[in-house]
């Protein structure tokens, strides 16, 4: 609970919220003084000055929250705030509107999805069919509450999860829930006969790297097969597909990755079929998701713990859930309209950011300080794990961008007929629990080509 508090900001924001601290302040909120940023009058006791954000020395006031009334809207220089708040002990949070929240990981980390064309987004999705496997969890959940505002005639939300889909199903009681898994065949060909949809988007996955290196018959039956019977029961209902892939699949040195490589493989030659899609769209590391790293962080320093890092020089791109959520809509909007077929679609995410910058800002958001307050350890990198992570491959190449934020990339064609033996093989072996043999030919599937045409054509 907030109790002492000072206000920071331009000086015509901070005079607003000192004015109206009546309609947003917590019953008992005492409020020693204000910082400015830039010129202009205090409305109350002036504890500092700043000409810009960046440039901020903050008061040391024991138990004190630092309340940004107009913060700057780049992700960098709100870390340079939070750095700053924590060596003075301070913890952040926001005035929106008529209330305050806590300065979150993601408002700090991650790049906004520049000029989304929602207008756009609402013409592909106004009036569709949608199906979103993995509905309830965190990218799929956050995808549902998006497409449920774009008045879609019919949301159907599939998940294995009982749990995530009664928990979705609280917050959107218009949308049908679906519970199946992916890896049944006949029961998603039942679905999807059922719901019709005109648009699906696969989120559904194993996405977790050490996971799958330990469980590779699992990662098989769930990233290939449930993704062949996926795109199948589309392409039998007549339904586009969106298949949301990962950075992880570049050059891949993990199985996981290496799964995900082979269903953008797939994607990409049964987009050249017909006049139905199969669209991937790679993103990087969604913060908060359920293969994210962000909640063992926090787990970590809620148990006064060091927080582990695998290695110094790790990074990572990283997205948020809703930036996520947008870039899916984005490409979906770009792709399901675009001429070129056989691409991968690529977010653009702008530089990667090591991993232990992202512990040390979980630290600060409690005002805490990393190295001094709260230790870091470094356990080294885990089976699959790369020290960076790509955009692009070494065998790929970049086509024109089709849209802001939205890379399209391409590389040498695979024949469907070649990969969907190549995947019914894998598939062979993953029920057979013949996890030694798995990686070898999972790497060798996804390595030469069987064809030296073009895989992106226009």
């Amino acid at each position: 609970m907030i109790q002492d508090a000072i206000l920071v900001g331009s000086a015509q924001a901070v005079d607003q919220a000192w004015h109206a601290r009546a309609a947003w302040a917590p019953a008992g909120l005492r409020l020693h003084g204000v910082v400015l940023i830039g010129p202009g009058d205090a409305p109350a006791p002036l504890l500092a000055r700043a000409p810009i954000w960046d440039a901020l020395d903050l008061p040391r006031v024991e138990g004190a929250w630092l309340v940004l009334v107009d913060p700057p809207a780049d992700g960098a220089a709100k870390r340079a705030v939070l750095t700053r708040a924590a060596d003075a002990g301070l913890r952040c949070c926001l005035l929106i509107g008529d209330g305050l929240r806590r300065l979150r990981l993601e408002d700090v980390i991650g790049r906004p999805l520049g000029d989304v064309d929602f207008a756009r987004i609402a013409d592909v999705v106004a009036g569709k069919r949608v199906l979103i496997t993995g509905g309830g969890g965190s990218i799929g959940g956050e995808l549902a509450r998006r497409i449920a505002t774009l008045a879609p005639a019919r949301l159907s939300l599939l998940d294995s999860s009982e749990h995530n889909l009664y928990r979705i199903g609280l917050e959107l009681p218009d949308a049908t829930p679906v519970l199946a898994d992916i890896r049944d065949e006949r029961a998603v060909a039942r679905w999807f006969a059922i719901e019709r949809p005109e648009i699906v988007f696969h989120t559904a996955a194993l996405k977790q790297v050490p996971m799958v290196e330990a469980f590779p018959s699992e990662g098989v039956l769930t990233n290939a097969l449930g993704l062949k019977n996926v795109a199948e029961a589309a392409r039998n209902v007549g339904a586009d597909l969106i298949f949301v892939s990962t950075d992880k699949a570049v050059d891949p040195q993990g199985l996981m990755g290496a799964s995900k490589r082979l269903g953008e493989i797939y994607c990409q030659a049964l987009d050249r079929q017909d006049d139905k899609r199969a669209i991937p769209v790679r993103l990087g590391n969604v913060l908060g998701s359920a293969g994210s790293v962000t909640p063992i962080f926090e787990d970590q320093l809620a148990r006064g713990a060091p927080l582990t890092v695998t290695d110094p020089a790790v990074t990572r791109y990283f997205l948020t859930i809703p930036q996520a959520a947008d870039a899916l809509l984005q490409a979906a909007a770009v792709g399901l309209n675009g001429e070129a077929r056989g691409c991968v679609l690529v977010i653009e995410m702008g530089e990667a950011l090591p991993v232990v910058e992202l512990a040390r800002e979980v630290i600060r958001l409690e005002g805490l300080r990393p190295d001094i307050d709260v230790k870091i350890a470094y356990t080294g990198l885990r089976p699959g794990e790369k020290l960076h992570e790509a955009l692009t491959a070494s065998d790929e190449w970049r086509e024109a961008d089709p849209a802001a934020g939205v890379i399209a990339v391409a590389s040498p064609l695979r024949e469907l007929p070649e990969v969907v033996s190549v995947m019914d093989a894998l598939t062979k072996l993953a029920r057979e629990g013949d996890n030694e043999s798995i990686g070898a030919a999972l790497f060798a599937a996804i390595g030469a080509a069987v064809s030296a045409d073009l895989a992106c054509a226009g």
